[in-house]
């Protein structure tokens, strides 16, 4: 990701990312802990920073669930690489509790495709993330 975009831009991804952390109804300590160092790998921020941009982002994301006008924005901000780049840290999140949970997928799901995601850019996607975690 790039530390160049806006702060409209970070919070926004940083709501998507507590979106899909918080749809199984909690955010687990393990996924504010991937939260917290996405953003600071994807944005340059100390921890701090990235936990006060994460819990105003929470308090701006509406309550309806209705992620539609947020990925609307991502949409018309993000280029291509930062949509992969998006789409690898909505995954660590995702699997950072190690639970496999359909709403975390759907809300995933609904996000790649709001994005409009080509399936070229979430292959790539999927192969950094998956070739990341065989070096961990």
């Amino acid at each position: 990701m790039s530390v160049t975009l806006p702060p409209r831009s970070q919070k926004d991804i940083a709501a998507l990312l507590a979106v899909v952390a918080s749809s199984d109804g909690s955010i687990a300590t393990q996924e504010t802990e991937r939260l917290v160092t996405a953003l600071r790998r994807g944005f340059g921020l100390k921890a701090g920073a990235a936990l006060e941009l994460i819990v105003r982002a929470i308090d701006e994301v509406p309550n309806d669930r209705d992620n539609s006008a947020l990925l609307r924005q991502l949409d018309v901000t993000l280029d291509k690489a930062q949509k992969e780049d998006l789409v690898v840290m909505l995954l660590d999140v995702i699997a950072a509790d190690g639970v496999k949970d359909a709403q975390e997928i759907g809300v995933f799901v609904e996000a790649t495709s709001g994005l409009n995601i080509s399936d070229r850019s979430l292959d790539r996607a999927y192969e950094r993330y998956f070739s990341g975690k065989s070096r961990r």
